[in-house]
């Protein structure tokens, strides 16, 4: 018996069965033969770089390694091109995960202080922090996210002042590391969006202010020139937002449950190795199991399992045609895949151009790319974690634990890290440039700097700066024909500043370039109700042309609110209201005028779906109280079932806080049969899980891995089960009455003989 079947079999006796394993998944043979298993020894980063397999024309070279860097995840530059890095130290720090609740993160600040391309001079910022993931560079602090809390930490350069403060309450929702909140991403609307979180968050005034905003990813999120943002999720690699963030959400009367964000390109995985580190590699057709995880004949991963952060790649080094491709980290099979982002009439789609082979990939296992940014010369930086376990001990399984022991994957703990630059051999390199130095005439010109990160610093230290006496040149810059991410940048400083006049949104309004004119008409949802006959005759006079304008116009008329603006609206839902998202952002702009705008189109509005809208927004004046009409027993419960399906039983990272559901992961919650119906069938569910494709509300969805049981984990009781579905059954639109512990008590009983089976549409019926 070789040595990993041997492990497998003996350590469900040594540390008991890890929390990942699910009892229906009897059989976790190895599937991928011992003798074509390469060693995995910590490499030295000469040696590492002759692992992997690049694209030709490209080159990767190291910024930064051990002993600069340990275990980085994230990080954001400061004006000066300084890097401030999360150092996950405390991730796993063995095989059983002991350890991992002490502080022991760090943020550092790595500095090319001789400008060779290589980082020389390492900062110690703060230390002794709980699992960091990631930081946003102010003049005067830092803005973090630990495990637990979002943080402001004041600063006197490279020096902390006094303890960091917690920003805004309720920023990190409870779960394990794998599925909490991160990225911190400014974004040109001068929020900053995070991944695994439905928050976003401004300074204003000195305070940070936190919003709503939709649901979005799971680790890692990036945005485009336009502002739409791009996350993903484990088993998928990028999604994109089809519309600005928050434009569909103006209405808080209602939730509409539109997706607004679509699946770019396919999810195969072509690794450089054999693959058998991937945590349910073991499911496979000769193990008794209807698929194979992985390719039974390379022995590599099929899909991706582990998708990892992301960048869209807005520099000037690789050639002209990379522009705007989605660049996504797999950490578990050491790669990274390239996602051509194509847009026609407003629709994004994606497409991978590297046929059978990645990008970027090594034959090094200990390589984990978890990150990737634009750089200020043009090029990729790349964060590689460099640790050999990847799968946190929530949901590592037996099979993978053999795999990581077999190999010596547990150990060093810590110690090892390393940044890369990815650059095109023949392209440019972009001077070094302190932006801190530049005048703020400077900074206005460098906003239609064709490398993006270029202009993503100059519109940030415009807008930290608070400097007013740039606001004639902005508004000039908006106007000027020819440099349209110019215009849209210079636009969105203003808004910045608190600066954004009637007059920049009128020349926007009046552009030529089509995506100008969408942010002009974005933009406008921003000014104040006094401003808006100002801009008025301009948003009327649009005769929007393909369907992208027809959303932001939908969006931007409703607050206008005159006979009009109403008029052109409902001709446009008449004639356009069938095509994605156009009668979503008309009713999120009708926002207290839902009544004068039925009333003033009258019959002409047939839409029975919109009048409903309407007349629900109209009658909602505050956003519903969770839990609202419940008290005595009945809330209790419903309140400790609700932190626990933000908590440890981490419900939301696949059907969403609003129980909206989430692509490949989970289907709808809110307004599902199967929440809100027999209460013996949603006990079923939650005690032994669920298969796909189910159907709820009258859609199909197929997730791509089982929804596990409940009950064979032993921190799950009936009583704890009740008040999750309590919990489940009255929030969002849903409104049915109470489970008590005794019917999973008694369905417990009745279903021990399906022992973690998941049912399926058919079964649970």
């Amino acid at each position: 018996m070789n040595r990993i079947a041997l492990l497998t079999l003996l350590l469900p006796g040594l540390a008991l069965a890890q929390k990942g394993d699910k009892k229906e998944h009897g059989n976790m043979d190895p599937v991928v033969p011992e003798a074509v298993i390469p060693q995995s020894p910590v490499l030295s980063v000469s040696d590492a770089l002759k692992s992997f397999k690049l694209s030709p024309g490209f080159v990767i070279e190291p910024v930064a390694a051990e002993p600069l860097v340990d275990k980085p995840v994230a990080l954001d530059f400061d004006p000066s091109g300084r890097l401030w890095i999360c150092e996950m130290l405390g991730y796993m720090p063995d095989i059983d995960g002991n350890g991992e609740n002490i502080p022991q993160g760090r943020i550092v600040v790595l500095e090319d202080t001789d400008r060779d391309g290589k980082a020389d001079k390492r900062t110690v910022f703060l230390d002794k922090l709980h699992l960091p993931r990631a930081v946003a560079v102010y003049p005067d602090g830092i803005l973090y996210t630990d495990d637990s809390e979002l943080r402001w930490q004041k600063r006197d350069g490279l020096k902390p002042v006094g303890e960091p403060e917690i920003a805004v309450k309720g920023w990190v929702e409870a779960g394990n590391v794998e599925h909490k909140s991160n990225g911190l991403v400014r974004n040109l609307d001068n929020w900053l969006y995070n991944a695994k979180s439905g928050k976003r968050v401004r300074r204003i005034a000195g305070k940070w202010v936190m919003e709503t905003t939709p649901f979005r990813g799971q680790w890692g999120i990036a945005h485009d020139d336009y502002g739409r943002l791009y996350h993903n999720n484990n088993s998928t690699f990028l999604f994109g937002d089809q519309v600005a963030p928050n434009l569909l959400a103006g209405n808080p009367g209602v939730n509409l449950k539109t997706q607004e964000y679509t699946q770019l390109g396919p999810n195969n995985t072509w690794p450089a190795r054999v693959t058998p580190g991937v945590n349910r590699a073991y499911i496979a057709k000769k193990n008794g199991y209807p698929e194979d995880t992985l390719d039974p004949a390379t022995n590599k991963l099929k899909t991706t399992t582990a998708s990892a952060g992301m960048t869209l790649y807005r520099g000037t080094n690789f050639p002209p045609d990379w522009v705007g491709r989605g660049l996504v980290g797999e950490s578990v099979v050491n790669l990274v895949k390239v996602v051509q982002i194509d847009e026609s009439n407003g629709k994004l789609s994606g497409s991978h151009p590297f046929g059978k082979t990645e990008w970027l990939a090594s034959t090094d296992e200990r390589f984990r790319p978890v990150n990737l940014y634009n750089s200020p010369d043009g090029t990729v930086l790349l964060l590689d974690m460099y640790h050999g376990i990847i799968q946190d001990k929530t949901f590592m399984t037996t099979y993978l634990r053999a795999q990581y022991l077999s190999r010596g994957l547990d150990k060093p703990a810590t110690g090892n890290g390393r940044i890369y630059r990815i650059r095109y051999s023949s392209g440019k390199l972009e001077a070094p440039l302190d932006f801190d130095k530049a005048t703020g005439e400077e900074l206005v010109k460098l906003l239609a700097h064709k490398n993006g990160w270029h202009r993503d610093m100059a519109h940030r230290v415009l807008v930290d700066r608070g400097d007013t006496s740039v606001v004639p040149l902005l508004e000039k810059l908006v106007a000027i024909p020819g440099y349209p991410v110019g215009s849209i940048n210079a636009l969105w400083t203003l808004e910045g500043l608190g600066k954004l006049s009637t007059t920049a949104v009128n020349s926007a309004l009046s552009a030529k370039d089509q995506k100008v004119v969408c942010s002009g008409l974005w933009a406008s949802t921003k000014l104040a109700e006094k401003d808006l006959p100002a801009v008025s005759e301009a948003i009327l006079s649009l005769t929007p042309s393909n369907d992208e304008l027809k959303i932001y116009l939908a969006r931007a008329l409703g607050p206008i609110a005159t006979p009009a603006a109403f008029t052109k609206l409902a001709e446009l839902i008449q004639h356009d209201g069938s095509k994605p998202f156009v009668k979503a952002a008309a009713f999120s702009g009708l926002d207290k005028h839902e009544t004068a705008f039925k009333e003033a189109v009258g019959t002409k509005l047939q839409d029975k779906g919109l009048i409903a809208w309407l007349d629900q927004g109209a009658g909602a004046a505050t956003v519903a109280v969770s839990g609202v009409g419940l008290n005595g027993d009945h809330l209790a419960s419903f309140n400790r079932g609700k932190a626990l399906y933000s908590g440890v039983a981490a419900c939301f990272g696949c059907h969403g806080p609003d129980g909206a559901g989430l692509p490949n992961l989970g289907p709808p919650l809110d307004a599902s049969e199967y929440v809100t119906g027999s209460p013996d069938r949603l006990a079923r569910i939650l005690l032994h899980g669920l298969t796909g494709p189910i159907t709820v509300a009258g859609q199909t969805y197929t997730p791509q891995a089982d929804m596990p049981g409940l009950a064979m984990n032993p921190s799950m009781t009936d009583d704890n089960l009740a008040d999750i579905a309590t919990y489940i059954r009255h929030e969002w639109t849903n409104k049915a009455p109470q489970v008590k512990a005794e019917v999973f008590t008694k369905t417990r009983a009745e279903t021990k003989d399906q022992a973690g089976r998941p049912y399926n549409a058919a079964t649970i019926k």
